[in-house]
Parts: structure tokens; sequence; C-alpha cells
């Protein structure tokens, strides 16, 4: 078992630490974060560990709060803030009272997050808690590349491929807090993939598309590695691999676009390391398409998105004081 704790950004010395502050949880596939920050965002501290995910949902989160306790032990003795806000994410479909549908946690289905998370801290409410992207887009319309526009369409591309919706200040739930579930998009024309019953993420995923790209070439071929081909135009197959990818994705986006009509579309998550090659294909598109396209900036959180949006979570069930929140919350 392993974890890390990560060096401070600050310190109570800085003399600009506030008085209070909140602790943000980011349960991943392979690692688990836990951060504190101030109520402008800015992290202080944080503590990183191993997933294990394979050992079960109830080692991870019994590790967890240990290492949540760890930084609220350090937030009193050294940055002089108290903790008056919890948010935890995870992928899938995360329900105010279990977690539905996330394939890169077995063993997390029907898990009661909010509630175990609580009990494990001893907390008199229950955390904020929601969707890992959904929670990322909450980190852009707060602190980020969303902030200060009405609607904005949040796009992330990594492993698979989801999105959001923020209009009048929130991050759409939607009625099962599957709003964004972009990957179960038909992208029609024939073009069906299988992965799960999610076929837009069969096409445009990150794990996927460098297995069909390893497929086709006769090689093996990482996403990254496929797309530095592309760029260099030198490598025909990859371009056209990468192309045919990019135009069912730019399509979809147009397609969500032209309903909801945002004023921005941002576009976040591991795949941004060719944001050269990604943007202006649906850049290009959406201004083809609509009459009024928006604006395509990349996000601002590149790194560390679902972390950032734990904390936005919990910032922003401090402000609502509510009693148990999940993604959809007031900005």
């Amino acid at each position: 078992m392993k974890w890390e704790r990560q060096a401070a950004v600050g310190t109570a010395a800085d003399g600009a630490a506030a008085a209070v502050a909140a602790i943000g949880i980011d349960f991943g596939g392979t690692k688990i974060e836990a951060a504190l920050a101030r109520p402008d965002g800015t992290l202080l501290d944080r503590e990183r560990l191993d997933t294990e995910a394979h050992r079960g949902p109830r080692q991870a989160l019994e590790r967890t709060a240990d290492a949540v306790r760890r930084l609220e032990a350090r937030a009193r003795e050294t940055y002089g803030v108290t903790v008056t806000g919890y948010g935890a994410v995870a992928p899938g479909i995360v329900q105010s009272d279990r977690i539905l549908l996330t394939p890169n946690l077995p063993g997390w289905e029907d898990l009661a997050l909010a509630a175990e998370v609580q009990r494990l801290l001893g907390l008199d409410r229950p955390p904020a808690v929601g969707n890992d992207v959904r929670a990322g887009a909450l980190a852009e319309l707060r602190f980020g590349a969303l902030r200060g526009t009405d609607p904005g369409l949040y796009v992330s591309l990594g492993t698979g491929v989801s999105a959001a919706v923020t209009i009048g200040g929130r991050v759409l739930a939607g009625a099962n807090q599957a709003a964004g579930e972009i990957a179960y998009i038909d992208p029609g024309a024939g073009r069906h993939g299988d992965s799960a019953g999610a076929p837009l993420e069969e096409i445009i995923g990150g794990r996927a598309l460098g297995e069909r790209a390893s497929a086709l070439l006769g090689e093996t071929v990482t996403t990254a590695e496929l797309f530095a081909r592309a760029r260099t135009g030198s490598d025909s197959a990859a371009r056209t691999i990468v192309n045919d990818a990019l135009a069912v994705l730019a399509r979809s986006i147009a397609n969500i676009a032209a309903l909801i009509d945002p004023e921005v579309v941002v576009i976040g998550g591991g795949m941004m390391a060719s944001a050269d090659v990604i943007i202006p294909v649906i850049r290009k598109r959406l201004t083809d398409t609509l009459p009024f396209p928006p604006r395509v900036a990349p996000a601002h959180f590149t790194r560390d998105a679902s972390l950032h949006g734990a904390i936005a979570l919990a910032l922003s069930s401090q402000s609502e004081k509510s009693q148990l929140t999940t993604v959809g919350c007031r900005v």
C-alpha cells in the first residue's frame, strides 16, 4: 500500500491563508488524490495514494480517510485553517445515495459513497459528491475557462469521453445524474463501436483509438504516438485514423452545440497534450456548421481537473450550506 504526501503550496506564514478551507477527494481508477484548498481554489497541501482497485472499495476508502485526517491535522497545525467543506468525485454515474456504472472502479457499483465518506471521517453531514467530469466542469466554471460564460459546454477527452453542460451558473446534472454521458451518442453513418454500449467512446476514447490504430498499422501504438505521427503529416495512415476519429467527435460536438447554443466549448482531458491537432478540427466544424459558432478553448485545468472539481464541489456546498449536494450546484 502506497501513499505520498505532496509538497505544500503555501503556509500560514504567507499571511494569505483563509480562516476556512475545503478538502476535495478524487477517486480514480489507478490513483486517489485528496487536497486541501483555500476558498479561492488555491491548493495548500495534498496527498496521493494508489487505488489498488482490485482489492475493492473498502480498503481504498479506509486509506483515503487516513490521508484526509492527515490533511485535516496539517490544516490546523501548519496552515491555521478550519476545514468546513468536503467534496468527493468518482468516474461513472454518481448519485446522491450511490455510485452506478463505474467500469474503471470494479466493485464500486452501488457503493454509498457520500455515506461511507461521512462515516469514516465522522462528518456531521455527508460530503458533496459527483461525477469526476461534471466536477471538472464546475472547476472550470468557478475558476477556469468557463468562468463568466453562459451557457457553456465542457468536453473531456481521455481514456474515455464525457461532457458537461453549464447553464445559469450550474452544471446540469440530469434526472439520473447522467447528463453529459456523450460516450453513448450514436455517431451514425454506420459507425457503431461496442465498448460496453458506448459507441462514441469506441471511436474517440483514448484507449479504443490506440487499440484501433495498433490493429490498422500492424504495430503497437499509443494514442500519444498516434497523434505525434499525425502531427508531422509524414505518416498518412496515422493522419487518416486521427482525422476520421476527430471528424466524428467534431460532428457530435456540433450537434450538441446546435441544441444548447453555448458561448464557449472548453476541451479538457488527457488527450489535450494534442490540443494543437484536436482543437482546430472542432473549431472548423463548428464554424462550418453553426449559424453562431461558439468559441473553442482549451481547459484551464489540463492536469488534476477532477481533483480541482472535487474542491469546487466542496466549496459550492459550503456556500449553499446544503445537506447533501451532487454536481449540479450553483457556483
